[in-house]
């Protein structure tokens, strides 16, 4: 039913993380996602931000947050092995390509971003973030930029500090199923890769961070 592929994305410059690190933002981040009508089974908002907040180090529920960490710090969840990066982040991206390249294509392929969508699957959810010369999980960033933007608060417009942790060249490895019903090919892998291999995966892509190499292995 299913074909098989190792995927590896090694980034050849600046890697930007995107998880918020304050339970505000986080809180808000996740509000924005529900859906209007939740299942039954919906996990509630302040269970998944608890979660979320373990994942980036947030302080505690009920500790006073830094000033200058209130809005707009973004950076990577990590685990006891070191930082990972969200196999669901992949599938936005697949999906996103997939949307851009989709009247590029010859021959055409209808509907081309659902079927990637519903044919495609990142079947790794932890992607540890390695150094690509022994693949060593990092445990650390590598920096922080900062930036001066205007964000909306509750209280009104304000000018803030934007922080945006990084890493240096990191390479993720994660396996993909692809249905096998002969529409999805290696080849528009391929051409999706290689569209997201210059638009760049994660934050800051007006930067040109993000950007990478890629190799496609069909496991047998």
């Amino acid at each position: 039913m299913w074909k098989k592929y190792d995927v590896e994305l090694r980034m050849l410059g600046r890697f930007a993380a995107s998880l918020p690190k304050t339970r505000e933002e986080i809180e808000q981040m996740l509000e924005h996602r529900t859906p209007t009508n939740p299942p039954e089974n919906f996990t509630p908002v302040a269970e998944l931000v608890k979660e979320v907040a373990g994942k980036v180090g947030a302080p505690p529920e009920g500790e006073t947050e830094e000033e200058e960490l209130k809005y707009g710090w973004a950076t990577f969840p990590r685990n006891d092995e070191g930082l990972y990066y969200e196999g669901r982040c992949i599938r936005g991206h697949l999906k996103d390509c997939a949307n851009q390249i989709k009247d590029l294509l010859e021959p055409p392929v209808k509907a081309f971003k659902a079927k990637v969508a519903n044919k495609v699957y990142v079947m790794t959810d932890i992607i540890p973030l390695l150094i690509w010369e022994d693949d060593e999980t990092l445990k650390e960033i590598a920096g922080t930029e900062q930036r001066f933007v205007q964000v909306m608060t509750r209280l009104g417009p304000r000018s803030t500090i934007k922080n945006i942790d990084y890493l240096e060249k990191p390479t993720l490895k994660f396996r993909l199923n692809v249905l096998e019903d002969g529409i999805i090919t290696k080849e528009l892998l391929t051409a999706i890769f290689e569209y997201g291999s210059v638009h760049g995966l994660g934050q800051e892509r007006s930067q040109g961070w993000g950007r990478y190499t890629f190799t496609i292995t069909e496991i047998k």
